[in-house]
């Protein structure tokens, strides 16, 4: 037993080192990604309003030539390092699956009873992970709801500066354009895919998961002196509940809202 329990432990320690690694990997892929679009673009953006703003008889041509270097050479290198940066992080995932995978089938040869079955107890250490997921999906959805309405409310009062400067110089029209352009189509994105709604059910879905799982493991409410199999049937039954209407919630964002069905009173006679 101890022998078991110290594999345990160096198992969960592993598993630590490799959370750590991941996810300091994707904090470098965070910034190798904000590198690769918005620092790129940048650098872009630069050599464009030099040839707008500069006069071409002082050395424009230099300045191009090298811009386009070094433009290329961000490009080329902010790509290796994102590439870089999701391998790890994949590779790390892999590796903590495997140990969780491990330490499960250890727990379950100790920990399984009689009035427990071993598919439950899987059952039960596979939880957390819907738990997770549910929880980075909607992390996801939220940032990428965030990153449009930013989109939108930078482009707007950009639009509006644009708009006003239009009238001095005829460069400032077609930027105008397009930042309206860019703030019509990031509308459309949120208003079409609805981020925000859906990082919000995620996120309730995931709250009511841990709910569960506490309370099952101290045996209040609703688990309160019940026996071990009618708590895990019922733990169980709860969690698929969950899940359930989460893909309804889920099938309901996907259904345009002329597709709703409509309740209409019943007629009296």
């Amino acid at each position: 037993m101890a022998t078991s329990t110290s594999t345990v432990l160096s198992i969960d320690q592993g598993i630590i080192e490799w959370e750590s690694a991941i996810a300091q990997g994707k904090f470098v892929k965070r910034l190798a990604f904000l590198w690769m679009t918005a620092g790129n673009l940048a650098v872009a953006s630069g050599i464009v309003a030099g040839n707008l703003f500069i006069d071409s008889s002082a050395g424009l041509g230099a300045l191009n030539v090298w811009g386009n270097v070094g433009f290329l050479a961000s490009l080329i290198a902010s790509s290796i390092v994102w590439y870089r940066c999701r391998s790890n992080v994949i590779e790390g995932s892999v590796e903590r699956l495997k140990l969780e995978a491990e330490r499960n089938a250890l727990q379950a040869a100790e920990t399984t009873s009689p009035n427990t079955s071993s598919a439950f107890y899987f059952y039960r250490e596979s939880v957390p992970g819907f738990r997770d997921d549910y929880r980075r999906s909607a992390e996801k959805y939220r940032n990428r709801h965030n990153l449009f309405q930013l989109t939108v409310i930078v482009g707007s009062i950009l639009t509006s500066v644009s708009t006003t400067a239009s009238a001095e110089q005829g460069v400032w029209s077609w930027l105008a354009v397009g930042l309206s352009a860019i703030v019509s189509i990031s509308a459309g994105i949120i208003a079409y895919f609805k981020f925000r709604e859906r990082s919000l059910n995620l996120q309730q879905t995931a709250d009511a998961i841990d709910l569960e799982i506490q309370a099952y493991a101290l045996r209040i409410r609703r688990y309160r002196d019940l026996p071990p199999d009618q708590a895990a049937t019922l733990f169980a039954e709860e969690i698929e509940r969950l899940r359930e209407e989460q893909r309804k919630k889920e099938l309901q964002l996907e259904q345009p809202p002329e597709a709703a069905p409509q309740q209409r009173p019943p007629l009296s006679n």
